[in-house]
């Protein structure tokens, strides 16, 4: 039951502050690639070996990681939330890194 009036994701769900440090993951991999100057199909065959080693470090299937993906699309509102998460972690290290650019000129 419910009291808070809050659903709770099924117990298989990923914890939100792991989805938000894989999903980091992945955008800094996918964006790294994107520097890089190979070809679309040669870029997701890269992304392939480093997806599966952050799932493994994490401790996530990747079947976990799709029911995980799946709740939230179902749930657009928590799904937002995530992404703010992810966007300011993401601006933060963005940030960071060209402060300390900076101080090294």
């Amino acid at each position: 039951s419910t009291s808070c009036g809050k659903e709770q994701p099924p117990e298989e769900i990923l914890p939100q502050d792991k989805l938000v440090n894989i999903m980091i993951e992945f955008y800094l991999a996918e964006s790294r690639l994107g520097k890089l100057s190979i070809k679309q199909d040669s870029a997701k065959k890269l992304f392939i070996p480093f997806e599966e080693s952050v799932l493994l470090k994490y401790e996530v299937s990747d079947s976990a990681l799709s029911r995980t993906y799946q709740y939230y699309y179902d749930h657009p509102t928590e799904m937002e939330k995530i992404y703010e998460v992810v966007l300011d972690s993401l601006s933060l290290r963005e940030r960071k890194a060209s402060s300390v650019l900076q101080t090294i000129k």
